[in-house]
């Protein structure tokens, strides 16, 4: 069995409107060599291919890298695109960098490659969605079904799990759940196997016995 649980701790502040930071995901960086500005200094420049701005709404990012240990803990949002369900609020900041800016285009022009090096903005975004908590939770692997950004059908509450550690748990199903919105993404791994995600609770929560 593989515990993948993280001990980043995933607690944050539970007022409304509800608010949490996230990582943007913005598409390929550019990185300009100079762009002049109104004291005729210099400096590189990044364009994005798909910039969010303050007060645009956003969609939960579904990407399979997206996991709590590689994100920090934090969701990641971006545009939305047609057809999806997983538009959940708006961004109320001025998304700034987390760390530093790329120095060329060249490695920063996948989310897999933003994401492991912290080539990234962070922005505030008001939670929609009717979720009423953000929580930290354990997640076991049934082997067939993975957890997905978004998609809380296929996670029931986990009875044995959850009062054996005193911790929200979810076991993985193939459908049937409901009252959770996964924030990040955990494989179908092994069963039995654990990981760590961030969830939006929106309603009653449906259990199974688990293990």
């Amino acid at each position: 069995m593989t515990d993948g649980r993280s001990a980043i701790a995933g607690n944050y502040p539970q007022e409304f409107p509800l608010k949490i930071t996230c990582l943007l995901s913005e598409g390929a960086i550019t990185v300009s060599d100079r762009a002049y500005g109104r004291d005729n200094t210099y400096d590189k420049s990044y364009t994005f291919a798909a910039e969010l701005r303050e007060n645009d709404v956003v969609a939960l990012a579904n990407d399979a890298g997206n996991t709590y240990a590689a994100t920090g803990g934090l969701p990641v949002v971006e545009k939305a695109v047609d057809g999806e369900t997983l538009v959940i609020g708006r961004i109320v900041s001025a998304p700034h960098w987390l760390r530093v800016a790329p120095a060329t285009s060249g490695v920063a022009d996948t989310w897999a490659k933003q994401l492991a090096a912290g080539y990234y903005r962070i922005a505030l975004v008001e939670l929609w969605a009717g979720i009423t908590k953000v929580e930290k939770a354990t997640v076991m692997c049934n082997g067939a079904n993975a957890c997905v950004p978004g998609v809380g059908a296929t996670l029931k509450f986990n009875i044995t799990g959850a009062y054996d550690d005193h911790v929200l748990s979810f076991d993985s199903v193939s459908s049937g759940g409901v009252g959770v919105i996964p924030f990040h993404y955990v494989g179908a791994g092994s069963d039995g196997d654990e990981y760590t995600i961030l969830c939006g609770i929106t309603g009653p929560l449906i259990a199974a016995t688990g293990a």
